[in-house]
């Protein structure tokens, strides 16, 4: 499988039974990128799960007793642990790909990089988990980042690039660095809020009644918390920078609203806010 972007067949080491390595199997079997999928996973019950759901056709031991019946593997595991599945992977594989929300970390653990491992960041999932959270269309027009760096084989990031293209998916490329700076603000920021938000909301007794607005601010509040905290960690001095200009921001808008006889300052930031939300959903259509 060390070929180009139009490989097709064998059969995939998933590591990780969970959502998104789950949808990556059930989407690539379906759509004929690879005919079997070997699972393994630390959690016995959800490879157990995953077995039983179709989404690994073998349930293996361990990383090192299932490369041998393998052509590429797809690391899912929580960021911590990618690098050291990568790496014992990489040696065995002729093709390597994770699905990490962090990539720079990554980078700098396994430096030198392996030339068969192409980093990869799917922008798609949910605030479920698991395997039973896995769906074959996740990918479906969502944005898929590869992060490929110099000593990056060109053949392998063909392959990979051709694997999330033949399950619905627009590939990007980007370095680690400027994935993992804008990521730290579209995503992780908005999770670190959640969080602290809900564990502020969760010690009042006002969440009887809630209504839409509160239901879609905190959705992402229940993400796998295993996950989250290793991203959250792997990516806090991005985080912190951008945590600074929103507390900023936040102490604006409160100052407006507390301002006697300014409601137009207030209803401008409002306004300004609004448009570019309403700017992201036509960019979309």
């Amino acid at each position: 499988m060390s070929g180009g972007g139009n490989t097709r067949g064998g059969t995939l080491l998933l590591v990780g039974t969970g959502l998104v390595g789950g949808s990556f199997a059930l989407a690539a079997k379906q759509r004929g990128v690879f005919e079997r999928v070997v699972g393994i996973d630390r959690d016995p019950e959800a490879l157990r799960q995953a077995f039983d759901l179709g989404i690994v056709d073998e349930r293996g031991e361990s990383l090192a007793a299932s490369t041998a019946a393998c052509d590429a593997a797809c690391i899912a595991v929580p960021v911590g642990a990618v690098a050291g599945c990568v790496q014992e992977a990489a040696k065995a594989l002729p093709l390597v790909f994770d699905v990490g929300s962090v990539k720079n970390p990554i980078v700098e653990a396994l430096d030198p990089l392996p030339p068969n491992y192409v980093p990869c960041h799917p922008i798609a999932g949910s605030e479920r988990a698991g395997p039973h959270a896995a769906r074959r269309d996740l990918f479906d027009g969502a944005t898929v980042v590869l992060t490929p760096i110099d000593g990056t084989n060109p053949a392998a990031t063909e392959t990979v690039r051709g694997y999330w293209q033949a399950i619905g998916a627009e590939v990007a490329i980007e370095t680690p660095q400027d994935h993992d700076d804008r990521l730290a603000l579209v995503s992780h920021l908005p999770h670190l809020v959640a969080f602290a938000f809900m564990e502020v909301a969760a010690n009042t007794d006002s969440l009887a009644g809630v209504g839409g607005g509160f239901r879609d601010f905190t959705r992402i509040a229940a993400a796998d918390a295993a996950i989250w905290t290793d991203i959250l960690r792997a990516s806090a001095p991005r985080v912190e920078r951008h945590l600074e200009a929103l507390i900023e921001a936040l102490r604006r808008f409160s100052d407006a609203a507390q301002a006697p006889q300014d409601a137009a300052a207030l209803q401008a930031r409002i306004e300004a806010a609004a448009a570019a939300r309403r700017a992201i959903d036509a960019a979309e259509h």
